[in-house]
C-alpha cells in the first residue's frame, strides 16, 4: 500500500494489504447494529398493502401469489428501479487494477465486505436518504474525460427474493488511477485471485461484476468466442400467473411487533434494525432486513474431458426475474425457495465459499458455494454441458444467467479467466 505525493491514492497488491484495509476500515466505521421494534422507528410503515419508505423510495416489502395455485405465496422485496453497479478499471505497470470499496453493511456477515467502485440504487445516488454524494456516481453518469466505458449489460437480481428486479453492470477504464476516497482501495487482480475462496470477504455483488467481465478478452484485446451455442437467448416474458398482492393476503405471515413474521419458522422474515457508521452516506438509519434462519447451497459441477473444461448448467425459472427462464447452477436450493431435486454428492469438492446476499437488504443471509468436479451426469430436462469459453460468452450476456450462477463461477476464474486468473 503505498500513497504518492502528488495525489492520494491506496493500493494492494497482496491479501495481505486488503484485509488490514478491511480490517482498518471496520474499525474506523465505528459500527452499531441492534435490532429494534417497528414502533421505534419512523421512516418506514404500512400503506397501500405494502411496507414501504416513507420517501416512497428504496425498496418495498410485497406479498406475491401464483394464481395457478392461490396457496402458493411468497414474502418478496420489490425495486423496479435498476441497481446501478460498476467497476473501475485501470492499468499500471502492465497490470490491471480494480477500484474497491471497504462497505459496511447492517446486514453483512461479519459486517464489512469489499464491494466495487460503485453499488447503488436510484433512491441512493439521487440523495432521497438526505446524506452526503455517492462516491465516483459521475463517471458512470456521465462524461469524465480520461475514463472511457468498456462495455455493460443488464444481469437479473435474486428471483426468488426480489421481484422483476436487475441491475446494470458497468465496467470504464482509466489510463491513471483515480484519487480514492474514503473506504477505497485499487486492488491488483492478482490480489484480488489471493481472496477469490474467502469466506464473506467480496460481496455478491462484486463476486457478480468479476464473473460477467472478459478479463482475458480485455488483456488480449480480441479474443475467439466459442461456436458451440446451444441455448437460444431468454425472452422477456409477462409475469405469467405471479401477481403482487397485498401484506395481509398472505396466509403465511402477520404483522408484529418486530416487523412481520412468519407462521412458520422456516419462511422469510422481516425485522428491523437499527445501524450507524462514521463511514457510510449517511451516519445512521433504521430499516427492514429480510431474515431467514437456514443457509443455502449452490453447487456448480464441472468435468475434464481431457481436451476441455466442461461446467453444468441448468435451464430454470425463478418468480422475481423478467425473462421466461436464465440460466443456473448444477443444484440450488435456499430456505425461501427449497428445491425437490438431491444435491451432488458423487463428485470431489474442490472449493468452497460461505457468501452472503446483499447486506444492505438481507441479514446475514448465507449460502454456502461449492466447486465440484464430476465424471459424468446423466442429464435431465434443463441441464447441459458448457465448455469454459461458452460459459464466458453466457456470462456476458445481459440477462442470461442468474445471480447465484454468476456468484458461484466467481470461484471458477482461473479457470473461465486463465489468462487474468490462472498460474
Amino acid at each position: 500500500m503505498k500513497t504518492p505525493q502528488q495525489k492520494h491514492i491506496t493500493y494492494a497488491d497482496s491479501k495481505g494489504t486488503l484485509l488490514d484495509f478491511l480490517n482498518e476500515t471496520k474499525k474506523k466505521s465505528e459500527f452499531l447494529l441492534k435490532e429494534i421494534e417497528f414502533k421505534s422507528q419512523n421512516q418506514w410503515d404500512f400503506s397501500d398493502g405494502a411496507l414501504s419508505h416513507t420517501s416512497k423510495g428504496f425498496f418495498q416489502v410485497i406479498g406475491v401469489e401464483n394464481l395457478a395455485d392461490r396457496s402458493d405465496q411468497k414474502l418478496m422485496l420489490y425495486q423496479p428501479q435498476s441497481a446501478l453497479t460498476g467497476l473501475i478499471i485501470a492499468r499500471q505497470h502492465n497490470e490491471l487494477y480494480v477500484l474497491l470499496q471497504a462497505r459496511v453493511e447492517p446486514g453483512n456477515t461479519g459486517v464489512i465486505q469489499f464491494g466495487p467502485t460503485i453499488q447503488s440504487t436510484p433512491a441512493n445516488y439521487l440523495r432521497l436518504h438526505g446524506g452526503k454524494a455517492t462516491a465516483y456516481i459521475e463517471y458512470f453518469t456521465s462524461f469524465v474525460p480520461g475514463c472511457n466505458l468498456i462495455t455493460h449489460s443488464m444481469q437479473h437480481d435474486l428471483g426468488s427474493k426480489y421481484f422483476q428486479k436487475s441491475k446494470t453492470h458497468h465496467y470504464l477504464f482509466t489510463e491513471d488511477f483515480i484519487e480514492t476516497q474514503e473506504n477505497m482501495i485499487w486492488a491488483s487482480l492478482r490480489a484480488i485471485k489471493g481472496v477469490l475462496e474467502e469466506n464473506n470477504f467480496l460481496n455478491a455483488d462484486l463476486r457478480s461484476l468479476l464473473a460477467v467481465f472478459d478479463w482475458d478478452g480485455f488483456l488480449m484485446e480480441h479474443r475467439m468466442n466459442s461456436n458451440e451455442m446451444k441455448i437460444d437467448p431468454p425472452k422477456n416474458s409477462s409475469l405469467g400467473t405471479y401477481k403482487m398482492i397485498p401484506l395481509d393476503q398472505l396466509n403465511n405471515w402477520r404483522k408484529s411487533e418486530s416487523g412481520i413474521t412468519p407462521k412458520k419458522p422456516s419462511l422469510p422474515a422481516i425485522g428491523f434494525f437499527h445501524f450507524s457508521a462514521t463511514n457510510r452516506e449517511v451516519k445512521a438509519w433504521s430499516q427492514p432486513l429480510y431474515k431467514i434462519q437456514n443457509q443455502g447451497l449452490v453447487q456448480l459441477a464441472y468435468r475434464n474431458t481431457g481436451e476441455k473444461i466442461e461446467f453444468l448448467i441448468k435451464r430454470d425459472h425463478e418468480w422475481g426475474i423478467s425473462t421466461d427462464f436464465a440460466l443456473y447452477p448444477s443444484y440450488m436450493n435456499s430456505p425461501e425457495n427449497p428445491n425437490s431435486d438431491k444435491p451432488i454428492t458423487n463428485g470431489r469438492l474442490k472449493r468452497r465459499i460461505i457468501q452472503c446476499d446483499e447486506g444492505g437488504r438481507f441479514f446475514q443471509n448465507d449460502s454456502e458455494y461449492q466447486l465440484i468436479e464430476i465424471d459424468d451426469f446423466d442429464l435431465t430436462p434443463g441441464f447441459t454441458w458448457a465448455n469454459s469459453d461458452t460459459l464466458t460468452f453466457y456470462l456476458k450476456q445481459s440477462n442470461y444467467c442468474s445471480f447465484q450462477l454468476r456468484c458461484a463461477a466467481s470461484i471458477a476464474l482461473d479457470i473461465l479467466q486463465p489468462k487474468a486468473f490462472g498460474g
